[in-house]
Parts: structure tokens; C-alpha cells; sequence
């Protein structure tokens, strides 16, 4: 009877051990270990700050790459150097005029996690610069885009816009006007040589119609 007692907890202990040390249980009180697959899901998924980009020759451009791990590496590769160069940080030169590619490879250890693209343009810069307005009025509260002809027309130069007094009207990289309050002046578009145009940009307060006040000592009475 003794002997069959020990036998039963030799039998138990054996399980114990089985199930805890040999197979451990993924989990420690309310915990649960996470898996690869679920951490790589956090992330969010790497992504470049362009995914294309349109620069003057003999220009440079910073290459940006978000949402990557401490312990992954990012290398750089051009498809043609003559085009567009890539230095390891992500630093792309134009050298020549053409379209070329640049890919990102994100790699941890020896494991690809993702492999990303940009297109990149190289063309020639701008000579010469015109807004196609002078002037312009505008009520407090309302928005307008200024367009810059450049010049030559193959260009992949842009306007740089600049306001005056963004408190009257404030400009967006691309040309749109914010009027913010009455008042007067002027919107800048420069190029890289140093020339520029300007618009006169002019901001009234909203006309707001109003309704007439009755006078009744001026009301002629009309006695029978």
C-alpha cells in the first residue's frame, strides 16, 4: 500500500514537471508573451517621408525613413549613380539631369522587414519667375493660390512663396493665401537665383449688409 502511494507521487511530480519545465505555459498570471509577429505589427509599418522627389541639379536632399526599430538597419541603394547618388544616411545628390530610383532595404539581422522606393527627377533650374497676378482683394477669412510661371518650361525648380506681414496674409509653401486681417501687403515668389515677383495682396473686412433703422418720428400720420 506504501509502495503504491509513492508510485501515485512519483507519477504526479513527473506531470509537474512535464508541463512546467519541459512545454512551459506562454503565460504569468494575467500575462501573455507576445509573439514575433505581433511585435513586428506594432510598429506600424516603415515609411519614407517622399515618395518621390523632384530636385535641381547639383542639389541635395534628405532622405527620411520613419517607424524603425533601434535594432533594425537601413541601407540605401541608387539605380543610377550618374542620375542621383545616396550616402548611407539617406542624403541623395543630383548629378545629372533624368529619373532614377533610390531603395530603402530595412533589414533586421539578416531578416528583410520591409523594402521601400522613391522616384527621383533631376532637371535644371529656374531662370526667371511671374506671378500671374499683381494684385489681388480679399475679405478677411477667405483663401486664393497665387500660380508662378517659371521658366524654362522643363524646370523642376518651385517657388518659394514668403508673405510680407503674415498677420494681413499668410502663404503656404505651394501659393495658397490665408487672409487674416485688414490691412495691406505683398506675397513674395522667389527662385534659387535670387529673382522674384510679388502680388499686392490687399485684406477688407466682410461688408455686412445692414438693415436700415426705422425712424418713427420722421412716419407721416393721415388723419380723415
Amino acid at each position: 500500500m506504501k509502495f503504491s502511494l509513492i508510485k501515485k507521487c512519483l507519477y504526479v511530480l513527473g506531470l509537474y514537471v512535464f508541463f512546467t519545465v519541459i512545454i512551459p505555459i506562454p503565460f504569468v498570471g494575467n500575462s501573455m508573451v507576445a509573439m514575433a509577429s505581433s511585435v513586428e505589427g506594432d510598429q506600424g509599418g516603415a515609411k519614407l517621408n517622399v515618395k518621390s522627389k523632384a530636385l535641381v541639379k547639383d542639389t541635395t536632399y534628405a532622405l527620411k525613413v520613419y517607424n524603425v526599430l533601434d535594432t533594425q538597419k537601413v541601407t540605401y541603394k541608387t539605380d543610377a549613380s550618374s542620375i542621383a547618388t545616396v550616402d548611407d544616411s539617406g542624403v541623395i545628390t543630383a548629378v545629372d539631369f533624368g529619373t532614377t530610383k533610390i531603395t530603402v532595404v530595412i533589414k533586421d539581422g539578416i531578416k528583410t522587414i520591409e523594402t521601400l522606393e522613391c522616384e527621383v527627377t533631376v532637371g535644371p533650374p529656374a531662370i526667371s519667375i511671374k506671378l500671374t497676378k499683381s494684385e489681388i482683394t480679399m475679405t478677411v477669412g477667405s483663401k486664393t493660390t497665387l500660380t508662378a510661371i517659371l521658366k524654362p518650361n522643363n524646370t523642376v525648380e518651385e517657388a518659394m512663396f514668403s508673405s510680407n506681414d503674415s498677420e494681413i496674409a499668410a502663404v503656404s509653401i505651394g501659393g495658397r493665401v490665408t487672409a487674416k486681417k485688414a490691412g495691406v501687403t505683398y506675397i513674395f515668389a522667389a527662385i534659387g537665383n535670387g529673382k522674384f515677383d510679388m502680388c499686392k495682396v490687399t485684406v477688407v473686412e466682410e461688408n455686412k449688409q445692414e438693415v436700415p433703422e426705422t425712424n418713427t418720428n420722421n412716419k407721416e400720420t393721415t388723419t380723415n
